[in-house]
């Protein structure tokens, strides 16, 4: 048996619309923070990492909602 930690899980059409709006809203602060902070610094980068992070933790939190599952 696979531990929970390490299975995968199907989103129904709810849950697939729900990470669709995650990625919007996380697409949106990008554009938006590279308005304010145009070129590409260190600190730009670092910035699009932990943005890249919590879009994958907010995805993943999704999963956790009984609702969410097909």
């Amino acid at each position: 048996m696979i531990n929970p930690l390490f299975s995968s899980v199907q989103l129904n059409a709810c849950g697939k619309g729900k990470v669709e709006e995650v990625r919007i809203h996380f697409n949106a602060l990008l554009v938006g923070l590279e308005e304010l902070l145009p070129g590409n610094s260190r600190e730009i980068s670092i910035i699009k990492t932990k943005l890249e992070e919590a879009a994958f933790y907010s995805v993943k939190a999704l999963r956790n909602y009984e609702e969410n599952r097909a």
